[in-house]
């Protein structure tokens, strides 16, 4: 049994591996195993939203095509005091802040100087029927005080989001989301699954949507992830890409990185250098890999744990061997950064 306290900094980086069960203890929750969640880090606070569960085999809901049911559940993990890692403290906040519907997919990230978290996608799913596309809104708002839930409202303008989900998103320190790529499938109310090139902003001070038409953008892709630096350039790096529509998605080798400069308004290719082959991936979190493969029968991609060194260009992988006990293979989990840890939550499937 392993404890942790974040005043004791061990290593550059240390890694909080968290998989929990379905148990309840004291005040707290620890809530069942999910993939494609939501997370945020709210101070000491990691917010956790969504995801999708799976559903036993034994219950008479599953089928082939019903395997999973999204979750609309709120709770958050307490970083300020040691605990013990087997048992994290989890607070459900789900009573006062449930979800407006289930969820799974979307991006969230925190705003209006971390009085906010702004939902933006994903999959919506009717609690009670199970049918997806349970909202109009593409932007719901989290209100950390109040813990309610509520739309953009009266004011928003400009070119509006489309429906997606699996986007690459981001704010900056001016209030400004950015929303890159993305996809739709049945899920979202698409008959054929599209994958999208496109670049949305949402200013969240004007309430203003824009639609960025830009040359040299990168190519369709979701599933990839976004990183902003303390320069203001947006990194992207993995997932898939698509040629047409209703066409399978192939996945993006790691070594081809997109950078956005947010000063300047351009996008650049960068190519990074590796020492060693670096496996495509998707369901990948910033700096830790996802699946191999795409779909069902997934693989663990090689190496497992890459760094990227961004001090220098061209970009520089390495593939360092982490001590400790090291997490199981993972996809459409969450790595929160929080001091010198990266913590990793749950782990999930396409």
């Amino acid at each position: 049994m392993s404890t942790m306290n974040f005043k004791d900094v061990l290593s550059l980086l240390s890694i909080i591996f968290i998989l929990s069960r379905n148990v309840l203890y004291g005040h707290s929750l620890k809530p069942e195993p999910r993939g494609g969640h939501m997370a945020t880090l709210v101070n000491n606070k990691i917010y956790f939203m969504g995801g999708s569960r799976p559903i036993p085999k034994n219950s008479p809901e599953w089928n082939q095509t019903h395997q999973y049911i999204l979750s609309d559940e709120v709770f958050y993990l307490d970083l300020s005091s040691q605990f013990n890692i087997d048992s994290p403290p989890f607070t459900n906040l789900s009573d006062i802040s449930r979800m407006p519907f289930g969820s799974e997919k979307g991006s969230t990230v925190l705003g209006d100087s971390g009085q906010r978290i702004y939902l933006n996608g994903g999959v919506q799913q009717n609690m009670a029927t199970l049918n997806y596309n349970a909202s109009d809104s593409i932007l719901w708002i989290y209100t950390i005080k109040s813990r309610q839930w509520s739309t953009t409202g009266p004011g928003t303008h400009g070119t509006l989001l489309p429906r997606r989900r699996s986007t690459a998103t981001i704010i900056n320190s001016k209030n400004v989301i950015y929303i890159f790529g993305g996809r739709v499938d049945l899920d979202t109310g698409s008959s054929v699954l599209i994958i999208y090139d496109d670049f949305f902003t949402f200013d969240t001070n004007s309430l203003e949507w824009k639609n960025l038409s830009l040359p040299n953008h990168p190519s369709k892709r979701s599933h990839c992830t976004a990183t902003l630096m303390p320069d203001g350039r947006i990194i992207y790096i993995g997932g898939v890409t698509q040629n047409n529509p209703g066409e399978d998605a192939i996945r993006i080798h790691m070594t081809e990185i997109y950078i956005f400069d947010t000063v300047q308004s351009t996008w650049l290719l960068q190519t990074a250098n590796s020492p060693e082959n670096i496996d495509p991936r998707v369901g990948h979190t910033a700096v830790l890999g996802g699946t191999q493969s795409y779909g069902v029968n997934q693989t663990t991609p090689y190496p497992v744990f890459v760094l990227l060194d961004v001090k220098s260009e061209p970009f520089q992988y390495s593939a360092p061997t982490p001590s400790g006990s090291i997490p199981p293979p993972l996809a459409f989990h969450t790595a929160t950064l929080y001091q010198d840890y990266m913590i990793v939550a749950f782990v999930g499937n396409e």
